[in-house]
């Protein structure tokens, strides 16, 4: 009998499996113990048994790690045969709502999200709506929620579940509706990843409220993926989002919308395409990018190639605005490098 698993990623495998080294390891900064060290993926990014489910699925306790596999597998397929492969990407509406829905259930299913419905972090209206759904606690609500929405496929799918809350049905359509999608490759430096995945670079409307102008997905050291508010293609203009958009540090080729093709101009269809030009950023950009990664971070960092982020850790550390710093990480790596 196959044993189960037990080691639940909240950032796939697939996606750490593009940062190894020719070793198949990785470079890990352990952030709890100031620690630097190689790893495999299956031990980063990762908790035991995380998913796992003896409330509703008492027959087979792993069924959302198996229903999460399943998407992650899907969604690897694509990503690995179109968009770390070719410098023009060309989807279809049907890849790109299945994609979409992958890249907000990554914010939902991750460490950080766990720990905010465990410890019922919520304020009251959004606790009383929960309460509707939970049944067993609200621990158990985010993983019927997470199980649900790794079923879901388009759009239609999200909106016509009855599982799934109203709060999570409008964060999921801000994100699928409010959001486009750019491509973009490093040159100078190299993208790092952490264990907030995406990242966001955010503007604080008001305290406690804070849109979100871009989320930072990077698939590879060299590639990454970027949602950008809408606001940003341009085509609306007002006080307010010339103020947002003098904020961002995100601009250039990194805002070009995608082209899109539509077979009827009235209706989405399912064979509609869109083609991303991926676009090439250079050391600032990167440096401005994995700095956002590093501030956020809690867990762990991690990267491919040391000398190619230590750039990055030394800016980073430079900066005024900073929660923690990396200067234990940064006498690592240039300790290293003069060797």
């Amino acid at each position: 009998m196959k044993p189960e698993p037990k080691r639940h990623h909240y950032i796939p495998q697939f996606i750490l499996r593009n940062f190894q080294d020719e070793n198949s390891q990785v470079t890990y900064w352990d952030i709890e113990n100031s620690k630097l060290e190689k790893r495999n993926t299956r031990s980063v990014f990762m908790n035991m048994n995380m998913y796992r489910d003896e409330i509703n699925h008492q027959d087979n306790p792993t069924s959302i790690e198996s229903t999460l596999a399943v998407f992650e597998k899907e969604i690897a397929e694509l990503i690995n045969k179109k968009f770390l492969t070719n410098n023009e990407v060309v989807i279809t509406r049907e890849e790109l709502e299945k994609l979409r829905i992958f890249l907000s259930l990554l914010s939902f299913r991750s460490n950080s999200r766990m720990e905010q419905y465990r410890n019922n972090n919520f304020n009251e209206s959004t606790r009383k709506i929960l309460k509707e759904y939970s049944t067993e606690g609200f621990e158990d609500l985010w993983k019927r929620e997470v199980e649900e929405l790794a079923k879901c496929r388009s759009y239609a799918d999200v909106q016509s579940n009855e599982v799934v809350d109203p709060i999570i049905k409008t964060d999921f359509f801000n994100d699928l509706k409010g959001m486009y999608m750019t491509l973009v490759d490093a040159r100078g430096g190299e993208f790092l990843l952490t264990d907030i995945y995406p990242t966001l670079e955010i503007f604080p409307v008001q305290p406690g409220i804070n849109l979100h102008m871009h989320c930072f997905y990077p698939l590879s050291p060299t590639r990454m993926l970027i949602l950008n508010h809408v606001m940003f293609k341009g085509e609306v203009n007002s006080p307010l989002f010339e103020q947002i958009k003098s904020f961002s540090k995100i601009s250039g080729d990194m805002i070009i919308p995608p082209k899109s093709k539509r077979a009827m101009a009235t209706a989405f269809l399912p064979s509609d395409t869109y083609t991303y030009r991926v676009r090439k950023i250079y050391q600032d950009d990167v440096e401005y990018i994995n700095a956002l990664f590093l501030n956020e971070a809690r867990v762990g960092v991690m990267f491919r190639d040391e000398e190619r982020i230590a750039d990055s850790i030394y800016a980073f550390n430079r900066r005024g605005d900073i929660k923690q710093n990396y200067h234990l990480l940064e006498d690592e790596l240039f300790e290293e490098e003069s060797e």
